[in-house]
């Protein structure tokens, strides 16, 4: 069941400071992996889905926000399945309300997902072992009749695979082994690999599987304010399923994410605008500014404090995320001031 449809490209990066520090920078073009089911989405999908078709689960459940990529990835993996899909989003005045629905909503729909809305307050309960009980009976009137017995019926025989909010589990870390098998073929000798950070599986998966060497370096940039907590459960991950009997030095940095999940600076917004123009004088490299704007701010903030060796060899893993720019979204210049932020999910 492989989802990625091509080897993606390692593109070479140029700005006068990196000639100038003796430096080698590449973008690794995950957003190019597969249409609907794009960057680090399609690696921590696979194995689930994998594992939940060989199972005898009839419905998988899984949550995010108005926005969410996660969403968006999994209504499309479902679809090309042809597996029935529940998504829990937290936006409980939705329910009732399509017309203002989110472009990632319209597209889950779409695609076949059964969308179901709750509060902010039971969003949080999601992980507590009697959720689903307690959304049949608070919110099952957003069923229809067959929908609802049919959710109970699986709930009852203990016929449903949860995934985690982002698709962050022990699989989706497991799932990133084919993307450092390609990355250690591309550039052997790669020193530093920068990825934003929601939940962590993403920056765990590429610590996990990735080959040892002494000089490497994996800095995760969280776009979480008080992202803190993060660090132990990526640890965990990354101790439950490494590769290797020596861990790659890792580091969560969590000082760039610019006011919190979905906010954006004016230092981010100059760097999108202008800076990054510089580097993506082709402009043909697409960002959007929730995750890939924000780790690569955070490689340029490193880059200016010189932080570097001469030689190094700096990868920037685009891990898409390109649909939360909308389906109207200029590709290689995204308008900041039209993207909503209220309410996107990792």
């Amino acid at each position: 069941m492989p989802f990625k449809q091509l080897t993606t490209p390692l593109q070479a990066l140029h700005h006068p400071l990196f000639e100038a520090q003796k430096l080698q920078v590449w973008m690794k073009r995950e957003e190019q992996n597969n249409a609907l089911i794009q960057g680090n989405k399609l690696y921590k999908l696979e194995l689930n889905l994998t594992e939940h078709l060989k199972s005898d689960k009839k419905i998988l459940l899984t949550f995010g926000g108005a926005y969410s990529n996660h969403l968006a990835a999994t209504a499309a993996a479902c679809h090309l399945l042809k597996t029935p899909v529940i998504g829990i989003v937290r936006a409980a005045e939705l329910a009732n309300n399509p017309a203002k629905w989110s472009h990632t909503l319209n597209h889950c729909k779409q695609n076949g997902m059964q969308l179901m809305f709750v509060s902010r307050a039971d969003y949080r309960l999601k992980e507590h072992p009697n959720f689903i009980e307690h959304l049949l009976e608070k919110d099952g009137a957003q069923l229809s009749q067959a929908q609802y017995h049919a959710l109970q019926h699986a709930w009852q025989q203990k016929q449903i695979t949860i995934l985690p909010e982002g698709g962050s589990n022990d699989l989706a870390v497991r799932g990133f082994a084919p993307l450092t098998a390609e990355l250690q073929q591309q550039c052997p000798d790669w020193s530093d690999l920068f990825c934003a950070v929601g939940t962590g599986a993403t920056l765990a998966g590429l610590v996990a599987n990735s080959e040892y060497r002494a000089e490497r370096t994996l800095y995760g940039v969280a776009v979480l304010q008080q992202s803190e907590h993060l660090w132990p459960q990526i640890n965990d991950w990354i101790l439950r399923n490494q590769t290797s009997k020596t861990t790659n030095n890792w580091q969560l940095l969590n000082q760039y994410h610019h006011g919190g999940y979905a906010k954006k600076s004016e230092q981010l917004q100059h760097f999108i605008k202008k800076t990054w123009q510089e580097i993506n004088t082709e402009k043909a490299i697409p960002i959007e500014p929730i995750y890939t704007a924000k780790a690569f701010y955070a490689f340029w903030q490193k880059l200016m404090a010189g932080d570097f060796r001469a030689g190094a060899k700096i990868i920037l893993l685009h891990s898409g995320g390109l649909q939360g720019l909308g389906p109207d979204a200029a590709p290689c210049n995204p308008a900041l001031e039209s993207i909503e932020t209220g309410s996107v999910a990792p």
